[in-house]
């Protein structure tokens, strides 16, 4: 018997050993939270996400100079109107200034809040979120743990996250 087939065994026993403590590790590591911070809203209200929770939350990060973002709104209304009393749609906006994105929701007639550039403010970091691409949309369950997390539009993502809403409202 050769070298390598005497080890085998023993390498074999090691790498199940390691593949089992990794799977472990990972399913003890702790889902992403809604973060406790407080974000001003386009209305200058300013809300603590924290406070939500009881709630269904969708952060949909987006920017006016993004087509497939603005291609997503008239959705966005649709969820928000049809799931109004268990979900909380926040449109999620670094890029453009207070006023723009003010005009730009009452000409939409968005039925939802979204944030604002504000100098000194990273957003994205305080809300502990990596955007690859937009839009990319967040959904948070009831009990503030992320649920979803998706980047970019194509014709069955709105599909996709409706599902995602219902079977979080549920839960």
């Amino acid at each position: 018997m050769n070298t390598a087939h005497r080890y085998f065994p023993l390498l074999l026993s090691s790498f199940l050993s390691m593949l089992f403590l990794n799977a472990s590790a990972q399913s003890v590591a702790k889902k992403p939270q809604l973060p406790d911070t407080e974000i001003t809203l386009h209305n200058n209200q300013v809300l603590n996400l924290a406070s939500l929770k009881g709630k269904v939350v969708l952060l949909d990060f987006w920017h006016r100079g993004c087509a497939p973002c603005l291609q997503v709104i008239h959705e966005l209304i649709a969820l928000q109107e049809e799931f109004k009393d268990d979900l909380v749609i926040i449109g999620v906006n670094v890029y453009d200034i207070q006023e723009d994105v003010v005009s730009y929701a009452a000409y939409k007639k968005m039925n939802y809040y979204s944030t604002f550039k504000k100098e000194g403010v990273n957003l994205l970091k305080a809300l502990g979120i990596t955007v690859t691409a937009f839009p990319t949309t967040v959904l948070y369950g009831k009990d503030g743990t992320m649920v979803k997390n998706e980047a970019g539009y194509s014709k069955g993502t709105m599909k996709s996250l409706r599902r995602a809403i219902v079977r979080a409202l549920k839960d």
